[in-house]
């Protein structure tokens, strides 16, 4: 309703020009487009006639792109992943057991095991660095690990949780899950998928550790809680080789799925304070203050693009550098300072 009374009825609900496939000649394009939006090209506005139409070379699109940088992030970090785990087992192998103090149990499960516990700040302590060399191999390890590893995969697992936001928002038509007149999903739903990832991953390690370490209830779910948030208070740790198998796995998923969840959550909140406060704005009644601040230039009375500028502000979407950056591309498209970009002056330009 705010965008309808902004830019009007006929131009949310009409288009603008209709695509030269789906009438017979460019001519009858016009002419269509003319009856069925009800605008009229200006007199001094060039014709569509004359317009290059490339249909075979279309650039790529916006999705097109997402999904090419998408599959990228998840390339390089599964690269990256192999990359850093070879590298500490090849140390772990080279160093030596003596090399570490803690509990043995099979050493290429607890080479990659210590690798993924570290990657995963979690410090169980159960496998520790004894000599200066690993020591200080460690303090490198951990902090390619975290400052470079961790990006990566958070950016993959982020790419996840859209990939299923994106299919849920496909398969549903409104309801409790996806809000149609606004095309995203529900906060509620948000929020649920958050938890409900949390939930997962926090019963499926509490399941392993009951039947695999053969821990009781209380103390699998503990531990499945202390390794999912990375705090590790060290006085339960995994000690089978089934179990450092299985962590080596869960860890990695866990810990990221479920930090990401939280902040996710955190997102969700600040999101609905400011659609709340975009809505306040929008709806407020307009004061004659209001009315001297949205005249940017001074002329006694605001234009819609004024209006537009002003509100966009108010909601903080844009800042006054945004709109002076704005500014400066129109000046140096409009090189001939009529205060208007043409069709003539862009072609001239690519010239």
């Amino acid at each position: 309703m705010a965008a309808e009374a902004i830019y009007g009825p006929s131009l949310l609900t009409k288009p603008l020009v209709q695509s030269h496939n789906s009438l017979p000649s460019a001519s009858s394009s016009l002419l269509a487009g003319r009856i069925r939006s009800g605008l009229h090209r200006a007199s001094t506005a060039p014709s569509l006639l004359f317009l290059p139409l490339n249909t075979s070379d279309s650039p790529p699109t916006k999705d097109t792109d997402t999904g090419r940088k998408s599959s990228s992030i998840l390339r390089n970090a599964f690269l990256f992943l192999i990359a850093y785990v070879l590298i500490g087992v090849l140390v772990y192998y080279l160093a030596g057991p003596a090399a570490y103090s803690g509990h043995e149990t099979h050493f290429a499960v607890d080479a990659v095991y210590f690798c993924i516990v570290t990657l995963c700040t979690i410090g169980y302590g159960d496998i520790t660095p004894a000599t200066g060399f690993t020591k200080a191999f460690s303090c490198v390890f951990v902090l390619v690990g975290f400052g470079l590893i961790d990006v990566l995969l958070s950016g993959a697992v982020s790419y996840m949780l859209d990939l299923q936001e994106a299919a849920i928002l496909a398969g549903a038509r409104g309801g409790i899950l996806v809000d149609a007149q606004k095309g995203r999903m529900r906060i509620r739903m948000k929020v649920g998928l958050a938890v409900g990832v949390v939930i997962l991953c926090i019963g499926a390690g509490a399941v392993a550790l009951y039947w695999i370490e053969n821990l009781d209830w209380l103390d699998s779910l503990y531990l499945s809680v202390m390794s999912v948030t990375t705090v590790g208070y060290g006085d339960r740790a995994f000690r089978t080789v089934s179990g450092r198998a299985f962590a080596s796995v869960w860890l990695l998923v866990s810990t990221l799925a479920v930090a990401r969840a939280f902040l996710f959550l955190a997102e969700a909140r600040i999101d609905r304070r400011h659609r709340r406060l975009a809505k306040w704005i929008l709806h407020r009644d307009i004061t004659v203050d209001d009315l001297l601040a949205a005249d940017l230039n001074h002329t006694g009375f605001v234009s819609k693009s004024e209006f537009i500028i002003y509100k966009l502000k108010e909601m903080g979407k844009i800042e006054d550098k945004d709109i002076f950056l704005i500014c400066n591309q129109f000046d140096k498209l409009d090189v001939n300072n009529r205060g208007k970009i043409t069709l003539p002056t862009l072609l001239h330009m690519d010239r």
